[in-house]
């Protein structure tokens, strides 16, 4: 019975420490890149947003960044905040 308790609680803290460290390793990579972000970003840059919208760069303020989306024919500007923005492509 107290051998059976044991493997029980042994499973559980190893999910536990298993749950911890994929997090934290999730949160340093997320932070990395966006350093990453923030210190190459430029004017022209391509770059694709958090909820997957590709454009590219057409000014920089403090916070805001607009993007010119969509084809020759139809283009399109936004302006999002620059912790919106996921990685630069180009």
């Amino acid at each position: 019975m107290w051998l059976l308790m044991r493997l029980e609680y042994i499973i559980l803290i190893i999910l536990a420490v298993c749950f911890y460290f994929t997090n934290v390793n999730d949160y340093r990579k997320d932070k990395n890149r966006e350093i990453f972000v923030n210190d190459n970003l430029k004017v022209s840059s391509k770059v694709i947003t958090k909820s997957g919208i590709i454009g590219y760069v057409a000014k920089i303020n403090k916070n805001e960044v607009i993007l010119i989306t969509g084809d020759v024919d139809n283009t399109s500007t936004i302006t999002i905040e620059k912790s919106y923005i996921d990685n630069i492509l180009e």
